[in-house]
């Protein structure tokens, strides 16, 4: 900085208590400034922290609570050493730590606006994975706001699971099993108790079983596809599960990280992860304010309304058609091999292996649009494996719940009523099992846990008849 001298000239007749005339210089003022700049970083933490964000953003604070945290502690440190940087200014009056200071200087404020952006943008419930394009964010708390809910939250554990905490190590005397899958099995807009995995240990607790305590470890990502499932289910081996079961829905087919598999020509999708096989690269696209901001100017036009739309006519067009279609044949190869990786290391470790298929509300009216889950049945027969579909389950809750509901269906199929015309007809009664086209509500993954406790009673596994390690396959 110049020593150039700017002199204050004291008012006539006043004379400084020292006798000497005050004079600053620019180094003087600019220390001064840089002082000034550090001290509104340190106290902007007094507005942008957890605490105090609540009064702002109500509720939906719980949803900023991380990257407030974030926030507050980094203001605080380049506050500081802004405020030392100015100091440092001062004091140098040979003009030795100028470049370094003021290289420092726009440092410090390039971390605290990428932070602000942070704040600004938020963190989504998924971080990056370079194996997996994203997982679960552990430890994350988020309110079902998209989900009219912002009372309700959705917690995820250490491990990435909507779920509540567990011992890695399996407790003598314990039922472990393990629940893998995309959002119907994670549990999308819905609190974990109302989950079918929590359902399900509930219900075992207050069983007779011949275990001292039950957990069952829901691994559910929203969005996952079969070569996903592949990769959590050997790593949740490390918690010891005494069965297997893998949930099924036709968006796994169609769904973005499908197309994302290998992340061939995809940067993004709904989740706002931005893949990429460098760990760095997906750091600063996924957790800076600076990456979200990339990703923000990048997705713009890009609507979730209009992805669902897409993935609709996708799963419309699989519902009918062969394993051999050829939009779908590599699609399906993929999945076929993926079952099989899953069935060989369930039964390399002697789990018994149940896979179930979740339907589209379309197609419990629609028998000929039920093509995957034939596929999925045969092919699970091929491998040995136990295979639950429940279209047929959830079409006869829906459409012949009492008599009244199949002498309606019987009478509106007579007429030649389209179905279309049915469904709405038949809207409250599909609202009790689902939430929209194919995530279910609580009564719905009510159903699930049931029909899974009846699983495990007639393997003899909740009596203790037949070792839950058994081959099952």
């Amino acid at each position: 900085m110049s020593d150039v001298v700017t002199s204050i000239q004291p008012n006539e007749g006043a004379t400084p208590s020292n006798g000497a005339r005050a004079r600053y210089t620019a180094r003087d003022v600019g220390s001064l400034l840089i002082v000034l700049i550090g001290l509104a970083v340190l106290f902007s933490a007094v507005p942008l922290n957890p605490w105090f964000g609540r009064l702002i953003w109500s509720e939906h604070a719980i949803d900023k609570l991380d990257v407030l945290t974030r926030y507050a502690w980094t203001s605080v440190l380049l506050g500081s050493v802004i405020v030392f940087l100015g100091m440092r200014v001062g004091r140098r009056t040979d003009g030795g730590a100028d470049g370094s200071s003021l290289l420092g200087l726009l440092i410090c404020l390039l971390l605290v606006f990428d932070r602000l952006l942070l704040v600004h943008f938020g963190l989504p419930l998924w971080i990056h994975d370079p194996v997996l394009h994203y997982r679960h964010r552990p430890n994350a708390v988020r309110t079902l706001a998209r989900a009219g809910r912002p009372q309700d939250t959705v917690r995820i554990n250490r491990y990435g699971h909507h779920d509540t905490e567990f011992p890695r190590q399996k407790p003598s005397g314990e039922l472990r099993g393990l629940m893998v899958g995309d959002s119907v099995t994670m549990g999308d807009q819905l609190v974990y108790e109302q989950t079918f995995s929590a359902q399900l240990e509930k219900r075992l607790r207050e069983g007779a079983g011949a275990f001292t305590s039950y957990e069952m470890i829901n691994t559910g990502v929203h969005g996952y596809a079969t070569y996903q499932e592949v990769e959590v289910l050997r790593e949740s081996m490390a918690f010891d599960p005494d069965f297997i079961v893998v949930g099924f829905c036709l968006n796994d087919l169609t769904d973005p990280s499908v197309a994302a598999r290998g992340f061939e020509g995809r940067s993004d999708d709904y989740h706002h992860v931005a893949a990429s096989a460098n760990p760095i690269q997906g750091y600063f696209l996924n957790e800076t304010g600076l990456g979200r901001l990339v990703q923000e100017v990048r997705g713009r036009g890009k609507t979730r309304s209009r992805e669902v739309r897409a993935e609709l006519e996708a799963v419309h067009r699989i519902s009918t058609a062969k394993a051999d279609d050829p939009e779908w044949a590599e699609t399906w190869r993929w999945v076929h091999a993926d079952l099989d990786e899953m069935a060989r290391i369930s039964r390399e470790l002697g789990r018994p292996f149940v896979l179930l298929a979740f339907p589209f509300t379309f197609q419990l009216l629609d028998p000929q649009a039920r093509e995957p889950q034939a596929i999925l049945a045969a092919h699970a027969q091929r491998l040995g494996i136990e295979f639950i579909d429940f279209t047929p389950i959830f079409s006869a809750l829906v459409y012949q719940d009492d008599e009244q509901d199949d002498e309606l269906l019987r009478v509106l199929r007579e007429r030649g009523i389209s179905s279309d015309r049915v469904e709405r007809i038949f809207e409250p009664e599909i609202r009790r099992y689902f939430l929209d086209n194919d995530h279910l509500t609580e009564a719905g993954h009510a159903v699930v846990a049931e029909t899974l406790e009846g699983y495990l009673n007639r393997r003899g596994i909740l009596r203790g008849e037949q070792s839950a390690r058994g081959s099952g396959l």
